[in-house]
């Protein structure tokens, strides 16, 4: 068996070998956090143009037109008198909605019968459509309240009183720890680790896979656990290493770049960072055994990314989740570090408060050890049992 130092050699030579491990841990990371960023830079978007079609013509539904003109998110494009010339601006992507107002909209309104007012979103543009929505939702709850109130108040009702029964439940929103209160400052940092996890997932697994089949552990029957062990921390060293100066370059040049917010101690950071690294790291070798060809690892792993950040627990609380997803959430090392990431980050806490998460970490990188000892047994078992058939 090799030494440590000899081991960690092979290693860097296999990734300056193989493009693929090359450009996946070195250049990738750096180019997807630019590529995916950049989708992100104008996170908080305004005089979004839209369209509207007037088919009523009335006093109200021009009051409608020029608040939502007024909106800051909002600009309207131009009035259309017919559909189809609207469709036109829309399909040439010079506005990105069309709000449609129906004919008898002020009589059917003002007689509180109700009418349905028709919105068209262009949603590939998620940030975009989503602040089209709430603009034009905020116009039209605005006129609803103020005809209900001219209503209650042409009905002798206290002025007072008529503005609560027309809005009895008034909304407020307090934005607390996403200042600007847009989807980019929320979403951007939890992507930027995402890219980490997985292009180090990718990685590093094609190396593990490269190894058993082609490397020092082609012969587990032979191979001691401490052997075993030395070949998995020589080839893990030097992603740990890369990894903890991503988390550190990210930390201190990508979130400030994109103007995210990143509070709490660095060193806390990136002792959480490495934590992270180390877990991942060992699922990766434990799944990466069961692959026979890089090809077939990168294809799966490929996949993973978004199913992955699903049941992380932050696109939505984990408590929604069915019980077999919310079981398996809270194996992925991604739930508690995210959740972990987001408090220090954002909300600026400090160890009392992450303990918790910590803790969770710190089991799953036991179980981490424990399975990886009972898969290499497996996979020696299984070794000496293929040998002895063989032979016989």
């Amino acid at each position: 068996m090799k030494s440590w130092v000899a081991i960690l050699k092979d290693e860097l030579q296999l990734i300056f070998k193989d493009k693929s491990i090359l450009l996946t841990c070195l250049v990738a990371p750096i180019l997807y956090a630019f590529f995916i960023g950049s989708i992100y830079m104008e996170k908080d978007v305004s005089e979004i143009p839209v369209a509207i079609v007037d088919f009523d013509h009335s006093n109200l539904s021009r009051k409608v037109s020029n608040l939502v003109d007024s909106n800051e998110k909002v600009k309207v494009f131009g009035h259309y008198s017919s559909l189809e010339d609207a469709m036109f601006s829309f399909n040439n992507l010079e506005v990105q909605g069309i709000l449609i107002i129906p004919s008898n909209f002020q009589k059917e309104t003002m007689n509180l019968d109700g009418t349905h007012v028709e919105l068209i979103l262009n949603n590939t543009k998620f940030l975009t459509s989503n602040e089209i929505n709430k603009g034009v939702q905020q116009v039209i709850l605005t006129v609803a309240g103020g005809v209900r109130m001219q209503y209650f108040v042409s009905n002798k009702v206290p002025i007072e009183l008529a503005k609560q029964q027309a809005q009895p439940i008034l909304p407020v929103i307090k934005s607390i720890y996403n200042a600007t209160n847009n989807y980019g400052d929320y979403l951007l940092p939890i992507l930027l680790i995402l890219i980490l996890q997985q292009t180090l997932i990718i990685g590093f697994g094609q190396s593990v896979v490269h190894e058993f089949k082609h490397g020092l552990l082609t012969n587990l029957k032979t191979t001691s656990f401490y052997d075993f062990m030395k070949v998995i921390s020589a080839k893990s060293f030097y992603y740990i290493v890369l990894y903890v100066a991503y988390f550190f370059i990210f930390y201190k040049l990508i979130f400030p770049y994109y103007n995210l917010a990143f509070k709490g101690a660095i060193i806390l950071h990136l002792i959480l960072s490495t934590v992270f690294i180390s877990i991942v790291i060992l699922y990766t070798i434990i799944l990466a055994s069961f692959f026979k060809t890089t090809i077939g690892w990168t294809e799966i792993l490929a996949f993973s990314t978004y199913p992955l950040f699903l049941v992380s627990g932050y696109s939505w609380p984990l408590e929604a989740l069915p019980y077999f997803l919310k079981g398996f959430a809270n194996i992925l090392p991604s739930t508690p570090y995210f959740k972990i990431f987001s408090m220090l980050s954002v909300e600026g806490a400090d160890l009392n408060n992450i303990k918790t998460g910590f803790i969770h970490l710190l089991i799953l990188l036991a179980a981490g050890y424990i399975l990886m000892y009972v898969r290499y047994k497996f996979m020696v078992r299984k070794e000496i049992k293929l040998q002895n058939k063989k032979a016989s």
